[in-house]
C-alpha cells in the first residue's frame, strides 16, 4: 500500500468516527477534510565538502614553512640540483605574522617545532631513509657516507640532503 492511500484511509476512519459521535453528515466532512495528498520522494543532495582545501596554491612566501609527510611519495631526488627533497611544504597559508599555519603553530607551541620540521631545513627524524635507500638502489644514485647531525644529535642523512647548508 502506498503512503498516500494509508493517509487517506486513516483520515477517512477519523472522519467516520467524528460523524457518528457529533452527528455530522459524513459527505460534508469528506468534502471539507479529505485532502489531496501527494507524497514525493525526497531528493538526495550531494553533501558539500566543507573540509575541502582551497583549489589554488598560495605563493610560497605566504605558505606555512612546515614540512608535511606523505610516505614514499614524499622522498624525491632532484637530478638537476643534485639534492634530496623530503616531504612537501604545507599548502595552508600562514597564520597572522607567524611562519606557520594554525595546525603547525599548535605543534610549535607544544613541542618547540613542527612534527616533521621546517621544509627548508633537514628533517628532525630518519623516517625518510628507507624510502631514500629504495630510490638509490632503483636509480643507482651514488651515496656519500657523510652524515649531518641536528641539535639533538640525531643523524640527518647524506651531504646531498641540502646544499644550502654548505653555503652557510
Amino acid at each position: 500500500m502506498l503512503l498516500e492511500e494509508i493517509l487517506k484511509q486513516d483520515i477517512f476512519q477519523l472522519l467516520q468516527h467524528v460523524s457518528t459521535i457529533f452527528n455530522i453528515p459524513l459527505n460534508l466532512l469528506l468534502k471539507r477534510y479529505i485532502p489531496n495528498v501527494k507524497v514525493y520522494k525526497k531528493i538526495k543532495r550531494k553533501r558539500t565538502n566543507y573540509g575541502k582545501k582551497p583549489s589554488f596554491k598560495f605563493p610560497n612566501k605566504y605558505r606555512c614553512i612546515a614540512r608535511c609527510w606523505g610516505g614514499k611519495e614524499s622522498v624525491k631526488y632532484n637530478v638537476k640540483e643534485k639534492r634530496w627533497v623530503y616531504g612537501t611544504q604545507c599548502k595552508i597559508h600562514k597564520y597572522g605574522t607567524t611562519n606557520y599555519c594554525l595546525t603547525h603553530l599548535k605543534q610549535v607551541k607544544k613541542k618547540g617545532m613542527p612534527e616533521h620540521g621546517d621544509f627548508d631545513k633537514p628533517p628532525p627524524h630518519n623516517h625518510y631513509i628507507k624510502y631514500k635507500n629504495k630510490i638509490e638502489k632503483r636509480f643507482k644514485i651514488k651515496q656519500t657516507n657523510n652524515y649531518r647531525h641536528c641539535k639533538n644529535g640525531r643523524s640527518m642523512g647524506t651531504t646531498l640532503l641540502h646544499n644550502k647548508l654548505d653555503d652557510e
